[in-house]
């Protein structure tokens, strides 16, 4: 094995299982097309699987759910360390996430400050729509996940009860991580965060 090899196989063993990350993370230890030949080889071996172009995982099996695949939490934040673009986890799903909603989207969406592009993810098509940066806020954070969910729902639906159940949902630091970003948000949002606040504290 050379030595370039070894050091990519040593790197991808001192991993989680289940991590994923960007080839990228590899160019320490080759050249590119070294590293491409290299994650090539252990693809076929079953020691990485790969998750879009440029993004690989360190496998995870449960004897009973079989092989885990990254969340959508963790392609977007190998996304952002691949590419450099400010990422986030749509609307629909990052609901689901802090449990605002059981709907399971239908389709895995990033907005992104890239372009807008279709990308595979394990036979799926993963699409990045490029956004308004004003939509990319606390990007790879919990506060960013909680606007992204909000403006999903929109004002119509999110009251203070909505606001209460996210507190239960994330650590308090994160909640008041997120009641930092006030003037950063839609101006609805920030005036239910407001309430909510105003009422807590009487």
């Amino acid at each position: 094995m050379s030595s370039a090899a070894s050091q990519i196989k040593k790197y991808i063993d001192s991993l989680p299982e289940g991590e994923t990350f960007p080839s990228s993370a590899l160019r320490s230890f080759a050249t590119t097309e070294n590293i491409r030949q290299i994650l090539n080889r252990l693809v076929k071996r079953g020691e990485v699987k790969r998750v879009t172009r440029g993004i690989f995982v360190k496998p995870k099996h449960s004897r009973i759910a079989g092989e885990i695949l990254p969340s959508a939490i963790d392609i977007a934040a190998a996304l952002t360390q691949s590419t450099g673009e400010t990422i986030v986890i749509q609307g629909a799903e990052a609901a689901r996430i802090l449990q605002l909603t059981t709907q399971v989207p239908l389709k895995l969406i990033f907005y992104t400050s890239g372009n807008t592009r279709i990308l595979k993810f394990n036979n799926t098509n993963v699409k990045l729509n490029h956004v308004n940066p004003s939509r990319l806020i606390a990007a790879g954070t919990t506060p960013g996940l909680v606007i992204s969910a909000l403006t999903y729902l929109g004002r119509e639906n999110v009251t203070e009860k909505t606001i209460e159940k996210i507190k239960q949902h994330i650590s308090l630091q994160e909640f008041n991580d997120t009641i930092k970003l006030i003037a950063k948000m839609p101006s609805w949002m920030a005036d239910v965060f407001y309430c909510y606040q105003k009422r807590e504290n009487t």
